[in-house]
């Protein structure tokens, strides 16, 4: 628009409100595309702004109140949960306060990590088995190269075995798609099964999430816990719980390290009632008035250029006819995404 209709707008806040799903950050994708386009001088003055309604409610005895985020909930859950809890790892130890505290934080950095590598279809105790000797360092590069898989722990690794092969083959090795597998989806490739990459195309798997497992890796084993703490065992009935958490006269039996995180957590839900909000439709219009119009609760966020021009490059990405910047992307995030709505 022209420079005179910033002068004649009937409000000085333009706000953009969406779900928290997928569906909800596209639509708010094509929104912020459209000001920034359009009437870019809306966002250069700052007027554009983007809501951030809830996510939860949560509602006790005394009180009800809302939690941003997934993050602050499971924070919240977390915190609530530890209390005086005490947890017994078999070995004579009695972890509480303030170690207690590290070890589930750390627990807590690995857990989407974990998550992640499994949506591959990558399990840790199989990605264990392929672990570096020398440096103890999961590997962190899944390789095909025709019908040849490797697996390397390092980028000089992977490059050393590039170089080799391009020296092999006297130039460049084609870059080739493993279909499926770079983004996640196991069932149109298992790893250990040969890709779709052609005789001579070379494939590179970055396992981003494999740094944040590794560090949490070391992070257990300065605690004294190593890598089949995190893997459930093969037990009868009548063995003893591996591990145990205590909370005042009652003891939950655990069988992993994984399992102690929900356990905390489901002990923090005591007298609690908890709604995820799946979309704004899921509120009534008292909540809605409450948490995101109302100007003395609500949270909202300024739309910089830099916000604007960001999601105008997404749009760019995800719309135009180049395919692959499309599939990079697409492959690089879609083990990010937590909340699908279909």
């Amino acid at each position: 628009g022209a420079e005179a209709d910033l002068g004649k707008r009937r409000y000085d806040k333009v706000v953009i409100m969406t779900d928290a799903d997928v569906d909800g950050s596209h639509i708010r994708t094509l929104l912020l595309t459209f000001f920034y386009r359009q009437m870019y001088q809306f966002v250069a003055a700052g007027h554009v702004y983007v809501a951030q309604p809830p996510l939860f409610r949560v509602r006790t005895k005394k009180q009800t109140y809302y939690v941003q985020t997934e993050e602050e909930m499971k924070t919240q859950l977390l915190d609530q949960g530890l209390g005086e809890g005490v947890f017994l790892p078999g070995d004579g130890r009695e972890i509480a306060g303030e170690e207690m505290q590290k070890l589930c934080r750390t627990l807590s950095g690995l857990e989407d990590a974990l998550v992640a590598m499994e949506k591959r279809g990558i399990s840790l105790r199989d990605h264990a088995g392929r672990r570096d000797p020398k440096t103890g360092k999961l590997p962190m590069y899944h390789v095909y190269y025709g019908a040849e898989e490797r697996w390397f722990s390092s980028r000089d690794e992977l490059e050393a075995f590039v170089k080799g092969k391009e020296k092999a083959a006297g130039g460049e090795l084609a870059m080739g798609h493993a279909a499926g597998l770079s983004s996640g989806v196991a069932e149109e490739a298992q790893p250990g099964t040969a890709a779709d990459t052609g005789d001579d195309q070379l494939v590179v798997v970055d396992l981003h999430e494999v740094r944040s497992i590794n560090a949490g890796l070391n992070e257990l084993a300065l605690m004294g816990f190593d890598t089949e703490a995190l893997l459930p065992q093969d037990r009868t009935g009548s063995e003893e719980p591996r591990y145990t958490l205590r909370r005042g006269d009652s003891a939950i039996g655990l069988e992993d390290l994984r399992s102690l995180l929900s356990a905390v957590r489901r002990a923090g839900e005591k007298g609690m009632s908890i709604t995820r909000f799946k979309g704004l439709g899921e509120m009534n219009a008292e909540e809605l008035r409450d948490t995101t119009l109302d100007p003395a609760n609500r949270t909202l966020l300024r739309v910089t250029m830099t916000d604007a021009a960001a999601a105008d490059d997404l749009f760019r990405v995800l719309m135009g006819e180049k395919v692959e910047p499309r599939r990079e992307f697409i492959e690089r995030h879609a083990l990010d995404v937590k909340h699908l709505d279909v």
